[in-house]
C-alpha cells in the first residue's frame, strides 16, 4: 500500500512527557498520536494511537512499569484497524500478563507461499484478534504460564484469477484459530522500554485444535532469544535470535512470515511465508544529541515447508537504519522512524513508539 500523505501531531504531547515528576511515587503518563493518510486503496483515513504507562503499585521502586498501547483508524472505504496492547506487571513483577485486543476489517497482501513464484494479489477480511500470555515468577527471572491465541477470519473479497480465489491453500475460506499452550520466559532485563543490558528468552507452544474451538489442527512451537550488551552512555548492542515452526493442517494467514515493523524490517509481513522460519538480527543503538538518536540494524531470515529444506541459498537479508526521538526520558520511551532495505529490493518505512525489540 503506498501511503502519499501522513500527518503526525507529536510536539505537544513530547513536551508535556518531558516536564519533571516526584520521584517518591510513579506517575502515570500518556502519549496521543493523532495520525491521518490517503491512499487510493483507503482514500482518506484518520485516527489516533496513544501509549500509556503506569504501576500498579506506584510506591514499589522495583515493580517494573506497565504499559498499554492503543490504536485505531477508519477510512472512507469503511475499513477499520483498532488494537490495544498490553504489558502488565503485578506483585513485585511475580506476575506479567501480556497481549492483545483488537478488530480489523482491511485488506491484506499475498505474494505466495514458499519459494514460489511471487505473485501479489489483495484479498480483504475481517477479524477479531485476542493474544494472552499470563505466567507466574518461579525463580529470579524465570517465569512460566499459559498462552493463548484466537482470530476468526472472514475473507470477504479475493482477487479475481488469483490462486487465492482458486483456494490453491488452507484457509482460503477463512476460519477460525484457537490455540491453548504453554510459555516459559527468562527476562533480566535492566529497562522495560530502552534495555542496555540483561536477557528476554521466551519460548512457547500451542495446540490449534477443534477441541478449543479451532477450524484447523496443527502446533505451533516458537522461540524467540534477546541480549542487550551495554557499550556505556546508553549505546547498545541488541542481538535477536528466533524460529517459528508449524506441523499440521495450517492455514496460509497463519504461516510463519518474513516482515513487519519488528523483525526483517522492509518486508511487508508475509511476502515470505511458510511453516517454518528461522532468523536473526542485531541492531546498534546510540544517542546523538538532546532527545535525538541513532541506530544501524541487519539481520536475516529463512522459511521453508520443512526444517530439512532450510537452504542457506533461500536466505533473506534486510538492513537499515533510523532516528529516535526521546518523548519520556525519565521512563526512556522512544518513537522510532525507521527505513529499511531488502536483498528482494523492497523498502519500507515505520513509524511507531518503542524499540523494535
Amino acid at each position: 500500500m503506498k501511503v502519499y500523505a501522513l500527518i503526525i501531531l507529536l510536539l505537544a504531547p513530547c513536551l508535556l512527557l518531558g516536564q519533571e515528576e516526584d520521584s517518591t511515587a510513579y506517575k502515570p503518563r500518556i502519549v496521543g498520536l493523532p495520525i491521518v493518510f490517503y491512499s487510493p486503496e483507503t482514500r482518506l483515513a484518520f485516527g489516533a494511537a496513544g501509549f500509556f504507562t503506569f504501576k500498579f503499585n506506584k510506591q514499589d521502586s522495583l515493580l517494573r512499569p506497565s504499559d498499554v498501547n492503543l490504536g485505531g483508524a477508519y477510512t472512507l472505504e469503511k475499513q477499520i484497524l483498532s488494537y490495544a496492547d498490553y504489558d502488565f506487571w503485578l506483585q513485585e513483577n511475580n506476575y506479567n500478563f501480556t497481549g492483545e485486543l483488537g478488530y480489523y476489517r482491511y485488506f491484506y497482501d499475498f505474494w505466495g507461499v514458499g519459494t514460489e513464484p511471487k505473485q501479489i494479489e489483495r484479498y480483504s477480511l475481517n477479524f477479531p484478534r485476542i493474544r494472552f500470555e499470563g505466567v507466574r515468577q518461579l525463580f529470579p527471572g524465570f517465569y512460566a504460564g499459559i498462552k493463548y491465541t484466537f482470530d476468526d477470519f472472514e475473507i470477504t473479497e479475493k482477487e479475481a484469477g488469483g490462486r487465492l480465489i482458486q483456494n490453491a491453500y488452507t484457509g482460503t475460506e477463512g476460519g477460525r484459530i484457537s490455540g491453548l499452550g504453554a510459555i516459559l520466559k527468562y527476562d533480566t532485563r535492566d529497562h522495560i522500554f530502552y534495555p542496555t543490558t540483561g536477557y528476554k528468552i521466551q519460548a512457547s507452544y500451542e495446540r490449534f485444535d477443534p477441541a478449543i474451538g479451532s477450524d484447523f489442527q496443527y502446533d505451533l512451537t516458537w522461540i524467540n532469544a534477546i541480549r542487550y550488551f551495554d557499550l556505556k552512555k546508553e549505546r547498545v548492542i541488541a542481538t535477536n535470535i528466533y524460529g517459528r515452526f508449524m506441523r499440521g493442517n495450517v492455514p496460509f494467514f497463519h504461516l510463519s512470515m518474513v516482515g513487519g515493523n519488528s523483525r526483517m524490517r522492509g518486508y511487508y509481513e508475509g511476502y515470505h511465508r511458510d511453516k517454518q522460519m528461522l532468523g536473526w538480527q542485531v541492531e546498534y543503538r546510540m544517542p546523538v544529541w538532546w532527545r535525538l538518536g541513532f541506530v544501524a540494524f541487519a539481520g536475516n531470515a529463512v522459511v521453508s515447508e520443512s526444517l530439512a529444506s532450510l537452504q542457506i541459498k533461500n536466505t533473506n537479508t534486510a538492513l537499515g537504519g533510523g532516528i529516535r526521538f526521546r518523548i519520556d526520558r525519565e521512563r526512556k520511551i522512544n518513537v522510532r522512524l525507521d527505513y529499511a532495505y531488502t536483498s528482494d529490493q523492497t523498502t519500507g518505512f515505520y513509524f511507531t513508539i518503542s524499540e523494535a525489540f
